[in-house]
């Protein structure tokens, strides 16, 4: 299980709005609220194990060995489950590499992260690289994330403040058990908390 999905940077993202004078953030819609049927994320309110968490249009669940292989660029992730009102993430330039059973997270530091947090808008910019493993030879696969450099610049309600690289894969970083989802360019991983969605 990933520790503190989105916590961080969700607290970090709540505390500059306060700070800002803002009013106080609203809950996000959760992903049985209206505006889940429209969203292309909506199908992952489920947890991985769930089997009722259908792969996204264009995938179908795979074997490990069919997904991970080459470089994607990490498309968006998003909160599920209990964790689906801590929002979504796309964009940036983050892009991971899979070789044989292990995996190197880079992220450039050039382009933002473009966050909807608990019903307020950041920006999230990352610069380092998180190397990791992984496990298993199904649709199920296990990661677990190793050494982490740099750091990350977040950008929210006229405020910023700096997260360690480590606290940035704690959101983006491939780790914990998934259900792996691939084709036409692209791999998706559903985890209890949440669903990370990479593309060539």
């Amino acid at each position: 299980m990933k520790k503190a999905v989105l916590a961080v940077v969700a607290t970090a993202v709540m505390t500059a709005a306060g700070c800002s004078g803002g009013s106080t953030p609203a809950p996000a819609e959760s992903a049985s609220g209206p505006s889940a049927a429209s969203s292309p994320s909506a199908a992952a309110s489920a947890p991985a194990s769930s089997p009722a968490t259908p792969a996204p249009s264009g995938t179908s669940t795979a074997p490990a060995s069919d997904c991970l292989t080459g470089t994607y660029r990490l498309a968006r992730f998003v909160g599920v489950g209990d964790k689906a009102t801590y929002g979504t993430g796309e964009g940036g330039d983050v892009e991971v590499a899979f070789d044989d059973d292990a995996y190197t997270l880079t992220a450039a530091g050039k382009e933002a992260i473009k966050l909807t947090l608990a019903g307020q808008t950041a920006e999230l910019k990352p610069k380092g690289t998180i190397k990791g493993t992984w496990t298993g030879s199904g649709a199920q696969v296990t990661f677990t994330v190793g050494d982490a450099e740099g750091s990350a610049r977040l950008t929210a309600g006229g405020q910023e403040r700096d997260l360690t690289m480590a606290e940035v894969g704690s959101v983006v970083a491939p780790d914990g058990l998934a259900t792996l989802a691939c084709g036409n360019d692209k791999v998706v991983m559903v985890f209890d908390d949440i669903r990370l969605e990479f593309e060539r």
